[in-house]
């Protein structure tokens, strides 16, 4: 069952309470542990997301914005 609005709710209710250094890694964990069990997918880059939050969610879910658009090359060799 996706919930990316339980991920924003904890998120933003512990952030406040973390030292500024300590949030990346955090919300990383917090969006590892999501992905794991299915919590989360894509669709979560599509809220309103704090820099933090939105970093880990790209890094961990390998979401770039040049994916959309790319196409296949064939170089024929």
């Amino acid at each position: 069952m996706v919930n990316n609005e339980l991920l924003m709710e904890l998120w933003s209710r512990i952030k406040s309470h973390l030292h500024p250094k300590e949030r990346l890694e955090v919300a990383d964990i917090f969006v590892s542990v999501f992905d794991e069990f299915g919590a989360i997918d894509e669709t979560i880059l599509e809220e309103d997301l704090d820099k933090e939050l939105r970093a880990a969610a790209r890094s961990h879910l390998d979401i770039n914005d040049e994916e959309e658009g790319e196409k296949d090359v064939d170089f024929g060799y």
